[in-house]
């Protein structure tokens, strides 16, 4: 289950041309050496320098990003996070039937300035249906933000910048519909990781840890 642009076909474009694409078991698997990609200054939760990464391209308004941030994040970061085994990646993709994704994104984003990103992602996604713009103060003040810091960030629209970045290379991979996990290894000491696998949509937890364990075993 996801949520889709339901007036964009999803495509794979040439980024995608290095690996081979297989559907096994139900989602796109990308076999082989598959894109390698920039994730810049992209919000980042991890212990020590783990190797292994998994993105989250996600949307805060979607229900299935939703339902996968408070059932599968959870469980990802207490068994592999906090090890050092992965390090989870967070890439913006609010979709244009989500009136209030984008702010939502953007607040996510003011929150990280302040070194906050993950509790106001939890503290979004844990309220999807209260992400109209007048309520995105309350959530500042519940993790004791500076709130005049916070309030200017949004209404400079501070973060736009870098959250459209986000998009284009969702849609430079052919991404269309939230949430999709992308499994891979960082290149070390540069903001690069090689894309090995895709999966899209709500997946279970322990069908993530399984590929991720797998990558975990290729030294």
């Amino acid at each position: 289950m996801r949520c889709e642009m339901r007036f964009r076909a999803l495509r794979v474009l040439p980024a995608l041309a290095a690996g081979v694409l297989l559907w096994l078991g139900g989602h796109l698997v990308l076999a082989a050496a598959g894109p390698m990609i920039s994730v810049g200054a992209a919000p980042s939760l991890k212990t020590g320098s783990p190797e292994v990464v998994l993105i989250e391209v996600s949307d805060f308004q979607c229900p299935y990003c939703g339902q996968s941030a408070r059932e599968v994040l959870p469980q990802l970061e207490e068994r592999l996070v906090r090890p050092g085994k992965v390090e989870v990646i967070f890439l913006n993709l609010p979709l244009p039937t989500h009136p209030n994704a984008f702010q939502a994104a953007e607040a996510a984003m003011c929150a990280g300035y302040q070194k906050k990103f993950w509790e106001m992602h939890h503290l979004l996604f844990a309220n999807q249906q209260a992400l109209a713009p007048a309520q995105l103060q309350g959530y500042a003040e519940k993790l004791g933000l500076d709130v005049s810091v916070f309030q200017k960030c949004l209404s400079d629209g501070q973060p736009a910048g870098e959250i459209r970045r986000e998009m284009r290379l969702a849609e430079e991979l052919g991404i269309a519909a939230t949430p999709i996990y992308l499994l891979g290894r960082r290149v070390p000491g540069s903001d690069k990781i090689q894309v090995v696998e895709t999966v899209r949509g709500v997946r279970p937890y322990e069908e993530l840890e399984k590929k991720l364990n797998q990558l975990l075993d290729v030294k």
